[in-house]
């Protein structure tokens, strides 16, 4: 799509301590080889979305280690455009470190392009969504924004840092609020994931910026609807969704993907999520080892006991060591006759022979990078 940029917005994940200390929620590990902003950038990619920029807010070492230089999410090496969106000003003044500052810092975006549609997506939320429909009914209904939300069954429970949207039955949305979080039962709620024309969303930004500088995308939207500037449009995702916006729906929504009924729901033969490819050999598994309910990635070597949990890669667990209703981070090292339960290990960690690691099913524990025990 020539005339379609896409940006994936880093600056709206929220901030899950102490996973995201060191790195944005964006390139945190999911699953033992993707990186959560894996999904909105295949996204793209699958869309034929030719222009993607990053619009990144901190820890930009992390995110640039995992994309590279994008070419793992782009169909035409040659004619697309892959851009990194930082702003440097923002550091300075942390207030105006906004998503909105970002897309200002780098106007190219704005005045340097042809195209006729911006789309926006979170670096947060899971789904295996085609925007192709989306941008086809946008264009046909001649909107000039269009907000995609999901339908949860409990809103108290999913979807804890997106806003609730309230809609007439032509798709207008009326009302819109952030979750408070006790409101049970069925709720439309944002997915963060924007489609707005490129001249409005300039000049939304030359109206409201001046005005309040640390303004961001989300709350200028519906600023603008709310002023009778722009109607915004409801078009209504039906399938598997999933916000990260807490450390215990990580791990929740983690281990919900061992079902295959679920997996198979996100992981469609149709629909590829496309990842940093690394040069490593298969998982190797030794003779008395035992793996049940798992997800093991390339390049673990296995000699102990893994059930129900989720091994990243170079993962070594060594003779004896059992693993349950865990997830281990890349490189990490489990010693022999170690017990690591209901915990997530971060990368790079050594566990000595014979130690015992774990929470509690409800209270996971958390490992820091590095970590020695």
């Amino acid at each position: 799509m020539k005339n379609v940029i896409g940006l994936i917005n880093f600056h709206s994940s929220p901030e899950i301590s102490p996973l995201t200390d060191n790195r944005p929620l964006g390139s945190t590990s999911f699953l033992g080889r993707y990186a959560l902003c894996d999904f909105a950038l295949s996204a793209f990619c699958n869309a034929g979305i030719d222009t993607i920029g990053l619009l990144v807010k901190d820890h930009q070492r992390s995110i640039l280690k995992h994309v590279g230089s994008l070419d793992s999410w782009t169909r035409n090496t040659k004619t697309s455009q892959r851009i990194i969106m930082y702003n440097e000003p923002g550091h300075q003044n942390l207030a105006c470190n906004t998503d909105l500052q970002n897309i200002k810092e780098n106007d190219w975006a704005l005045y340097d392009s042809n195209a006729n549609y911006i789309v926006v997506a979170p670096a947060h939320i899971i789904a295996s969504l085609d925007l192709r429909p989306i941008l086809a009914e946008h264009i046909a209904r001649h909107e000039k924004i269009t907000v995609v939300g999901t339908k949860v069954k409990d809103a108290s429970k999913e979807f804890l840092s997106e806003n609730i949207l309230k809609a007439d039955k032509d798709g207008c949305i009326y009302d819109n609020y952030p979750n408070p979080g006790d409101e049970k039962g069925p709720a439309i709620l944002s997915m963060a994931i924007y489609i707005i024309n490129r001249t409005v969303l300039a000049d939304m930004i030359h109206r409201f910026l001046p005005a309040n500088p640390s303004l961001d995308l989300r709350k200028l939207i519906y600023q603008a609807a709310e002023e009778g500037q722009y109607q915004c449009h409801l078009h209504l995702y039906e399938g598997y969704a999933r916000c990260i916006d807490s450390f215990d729906h990580y791990m929740e929504y983690s281990f919900e993907l061992l079902n295959p009924e679920i997996a198979e729901q996100l992981f469609r033969p149709d629909w590829p999520i496309y990842t940093k490819s690394h040069d490593t050999p298969p998982a190797l598994y030794g003779a008395k080892s035992s793996v049940k309910d798992s997800m093991v990635a390339n390049g673990a070597l296995i000699e102990g006991n893994v059930e129900h949990s989720i091994i990243g890669r170079n993962v070594r667990i060594a003779p004896g060591a059992n693993v349950k209703n865990a997830i281990i981070f890349s490189s990490t090292h489990i010693g022999e006759n170690a017990l690591i339960e209901d915990a997530l290990i971060d990368k790079y960690s050594m566990i000595t022979r014979s130690k015992k690691i774990g929470g509690t099913k409800e209270n996971p524990l958390y490992l820091h990078q590095g970590a020695i025990v």
